[in-house]
């Protein structure tokens, strides 16, 4: 079985596949939930997120998905092991 973890401010976690969304919904877990099957670990960025906690987040994944302008299709496309 797959483990996707969600990691929001003050959180971070050490691993290899971790990416961060933006403008993100309950839509957008659901279907990132219902759509990977390999660990992976997301960063939910919001606007109130302390420019340090960012900083160290940035450095830690590999994209930022702007949900707004990418779609699930196209995330979990990107996230996919292949």
């Amino acid at each position: 079985m797959n483990k996707i973890t969600f990691c929001t401010y003050p959180d971070t976690v050490e691993t290899k596949e971790c990416y961060g969304l933006t403008n993100y919904n309950n839509d957008t877990i659901k279907n990132i939930l219902n759509s990977l099957d390999q660990d992976t670990t997301f960063y939910l960025i919001d606007k109130n997120c302390p420019n340090q906690w960012l900083n160290s987040v940035q450095e830690k994944v590999k994209i930022i998905f702007n949900c707004n302008d990418v779609s699930i299709e196209q995330i979990t496309s990107t996230c996919q092991k292949k």
